[in-house]
């Protein structure tokens, strides 16, 4: 099967083209920068460089795909009107562009985030029915391009899918808290316990693919995370018990967490760089809850988490030694 990916050269995209082409699929990618694009050309798919919204000749790209991945997108930003152009706008772009070109389409999946749902509501899983309550302009952003993929379900056979937080190898927000750990320092935003779902790149890689494939996926959302949600200090606990150790629990309260992010979104529109923890970061890290239920996914599709916390962290934390970064 032909298959076009945007984003593919990052943390999750990387991994999901090493699926497909294990699959025996002819992969095209799409993505902005050369991010593990040596690993990713040694698999024999062809890598085309450049931006959604840059005027690239997508009708070409999108001609004979007869699966679409959209996984391209702003987790990183200067200005808080860069989510929406690199999420919404970039989204409801290229969904014209499919709809003109494709002749062979035979599922479009979008790939969102829980952000798009928001946070949890007193403890409560969320579903993929709730009403979604963002509380970041990243979250709102993924929404309204899940809006807008909605609204070409008669045009094109879309499913959208909603990660939980990610981890697994090549993702550096988790190399920095392993980083952390290491000197035994184990961060914890508040003081009461957070909760949220927290899902192996490789679990999430094959959900993917079922949202590709599954006959049960099209014209569907769903949550693709762990089967059940995490104390935040788990984590911690499982890095600490691979190594060895004992990591002394720092408490970082609310007021530190939201100033930290003012200092990284100024130093983000002085040096004109994109900055991963501003303030949309700090409303995010803040709740006390990112928690969701899996079971749509996992009834209907077949879905489920086979890596557990200890063995993937275990398994990350191998590639960052193997890959150099510790």
């Amino acid at each position: 099967m032909k298959v076009l990916v945007t984003g593919g050269t990052g943390f999750i995209g990387s991994r999901l083209v090493e699926r497909l082409v294990q699959q025996g699929h002819e992969v095209r990618l799409v993505a902005k920068d050369r991010l593990n694009s040596v690993f990713l050309e040694s698999l024999g798919i062809e890598l085309v460089l450049g931006d959604l919204n840059d005027g690239m000749n997508l009708d070409a790209m999108v001609e004979d795909a007869e699966c679409i991945y959209h996984l391209a997108g702003m987790v990183r930003a200067r200005f808080n009107r860069d989510y929406y152009e690199g999420n919404y706008l970039a989204t409801k772009n290229f969904l014209k562009v499919c709809a003109r070109s494709s002749k062979n389409l035979k599922r479009f999946v979008f790939v969102s985030s829980l952000a798009a749902a928001g946070p949890s509501r007193n403890g409560k899983l969320l579903t993929e029915d709730a009403p979604c309550r963002p509380v970041s302009h990243y979250g709102r952003s993924k929404m309204l391009a899940e809006e807008e993929v909605l609204r070409y379900r008669d045009k094109l056979p879309v499913t959208i899918v909603r990660p939980s937080a990610v981890y697994g190898p090549r993702d550096r927000e988790m190399y920095q808290y392993i980083l952390l750990v290491k000197k035994h320092l184990q961060p914890l935003v508040g003081f009461g316990t957070k909760w949220l779902n927290l899902i192996y790149v490789d679990d999430l890689a094959e959900g993917l693919l079922l949202a590709g494939e599954h006959p049960n996926a099209e014209d569907e959302t769903f949550f693709i995370a762990s089967e059940a949600p995490y104390a935040t200090a788990e984590m911690g606990n499982a890095i600490a018990a691979i190594l060895d150790l004992r990591p002394i629990p720092i408490h970082i309260p609310h007021f530190v967490v939201f100033s930290v992010g003012a200092i990284g979104e100024g130093i983000a529109k002085l040096t004109g760089k994109p900055i991963f923890f501003t303030i949309q970061k700090a409303r995010e890290s803040v709740q006390p809850g990112w928690i969701c239920s899996v079971q749509k996914a996992k009834s209907r599709l077949g879905f489920s988490q086979r890596v557990s916390l200890l063995e993937g962290m275990r398994r990350t934390y191998r590639w960052y030694e193997e890959s150099g970064w510790l």
